[in-house]
């Protein structure tokens, strides 16, 4: 039976009963399932527009026979009944149901990627992963999630080393960072060029966020997921065990967060950066509230 692990977070109107009423239709959703709630975190809005208000997050764990597809259609059924509408990244939201990990199973596609490709990077998600699934282990890094919350513990500076795959691209990424306003320890994020996908990772095996970023060649006409399998399937968000000729992947052991940006919208990459290097130290406060279900 897999275990699914899906967050919830809201940051718009009355919070806590959007959350409730959330988690009611969770359950409604999944009726006969075994469901598992974490207590709900307070936590500072990280990577979005300026202005808006602290978000409400937690994780259901739900154990089932369902498949990954049927999880994530119910959960989006759930989040158009709350009135949930995508405009703009990480805006203010209403609610926010994100399936973040299904088993051992991954999903490379445009429409879902599972694990959730920013789950392991992010506190707010991870703390309270590892109240209801500490155990469960992350198909991508081989380690369970109470290991990568442990990961994200620290109080020193986030450390994210990123491999760009040109020189080029290097040097956008490096000249949009210097304009930044917000003043940082260079050595947070330290660039490279790797052009390799299997060597993703060398050259900073300390870092806490390894991020690969890779130069499209033609944006407009070629799918970003599909020209960046070899590197996804080197990083381990693809299943490369079945095919005839897999990609070689050396041993990494305890190597933990990574993440696969594509170099199409240089600031868009370097918004990520800043948001990633927030969301490896996000403060997290108990709410105090209490489900009703």
């Amino acid at each position: 039976m897999p275990s699914s692990l899906i967050s919830l977070g809201a940051n718009l109107g009355n919070t806590l009963e959007t959350m409730r009423a959330a988690a009611r239709l969770v359950r409604e959703s999944f009726h006969g399932d075994q469901l598992c709630f974490s207590s709900i975190l307070k936590t500072p809005p990280v990577g979005g527009p300026s202005g808006q208000s602290d978000f409400l997050n937690a994780i259901v764990r739900i154990d089932h026979h369902l498949s990954v597809w049927e999880v994530w259609e119910r959960i989006k059924r759930i989040e158009n009944q709350l009135g949930r509408q995508r405009q703009r990244r990480w805006e203010s939201r209403r609610i926010d149901i994100d399936l973040i990990l299904h088993g051992e199973q991954r999903v490379w596609t445009p429409h879902l990627k599972v694990p959730h490709p920013r789950m392991s990077m992010r506190t707010f998600v991870m703390r309270p992963a590892c109240e209801v699934g500490s155990e469960l282990v992350d198909p991508v890094t081989g380690l369970t999630i109470g290991e990568l919350s442990r990961r994200l513990e620290s109080l020193d500076s986030p450390r994210i080393a990123v491999a760009c795959s040109s020189a080029s691209l290097l040097e956008q990424i490096e000249a949009v960072l210097e304009e930044l306003p917000d003043p940082k320890d260079p050595k947070e994020v330290q660039l490279r060029v790797c052009t390799d996908p299997r060597r993703w990772w060398q050259g900073a095996y300390l870092a806490d966020l390894h991020v690969a970023c890779v130069e499209i060649p033609d944006p407009e006409s070629v799918q970003w997921e599909d020209y960046c399998l070899q590197w996804a399937k080197a990083m381990g968000f693809v299943d490369d065990s079945s095919s005839p000729r897999p990609i070689e992947q050396p041993a990494t052991p305890g190597l933990g967060a990574r993440y696969l940006l594509p170099g199409i919208d240089i600031p868009w990459v370097c918004h990520e950066l800043q948001a990633a290097r927030l969301a490896l130290r996000c403060p997290l406060v108990p709410s105090g509230d209490a489900w009703v279900l």
